[in-house]
């Protein structure tokens, strides 16, 4: 079978559909959903971008997609950021970045070990691992920003903004290696 007939077929080199697992697209889902759920506290465009991004999401699981879960991940950053803007408090900011951040993860890591497994192999102990693994970093981290968002409110919103982005991003880092 050449590379286009197996691209073409959906199949992986070793003969298993290359789709992501069942497990690992249905956490990253979860993820998502909390995330919508987080962001319909604050408004109605932010919940808007965070459905389109849970939309996409799906999208780029169904089609085995890197890319499409990548634009997922940015639907929901632009959900959070109009929350934001709209003057959300820090707790459904927190959740929904936590949210966003492990449907992304989660969305990438189920693409990629369809991509090399298959869809058929068991991997619900490795799914299991890394989605643990995410959620503590991203909690502990959550937990670090809310602590330093409660000892600035003393006047200074624009640091703890400035802060809460600087702490979405090293989630987003922890989460990539």
């Amino acid at each position: 079978m050449t590379e286009a007939d197996r691209g073409a077929s959906g199949e992986s080199e070793l003969g298993a559909t290359a789709r992501p697992p069942t497990l690992a697209a249905s956490l990253a889902l979860l993820a998502g959903f909390i995330s919508i759920l987080a962001l319909g506290l604050a408004s109605l465009g932010a919940l808007v971008a965070g459905t389109a991004g849970a939309v996409l999401l799906a999208g780029g699981l169904y089609a085995a997609s890197r890319r499409v879960v990548g634009f997922a991940g940015g639907a929901f950053l632009l959900g959070i950021l109009l929350a934001g803007a709209r003057g959300a408090a820090a707790e459904p900011l927190l959740i929904a970045s936590l949210g966003a951040v492990l449907a992304w993860d989660l969305g990438a890591f189920a693409v990629g070990v369809g991509e090399q497994l298959g869809r058929e192999a068991d991997t619900a102990r490795l799914t299991v691992a890394h989605a643990a693994t995410g959620l503590v970093v991203g909690a502990v981290g959550a937990g670090v920003l809310y602590g330093v968002f409660r000892s600035t409110q003393g006047g200074q919103p624009v640091s703890a903004v400035a802060l809460l982005l600087a702490g979405v991003v090293t989630l987003v880092a922890a989460l990539r290696r």
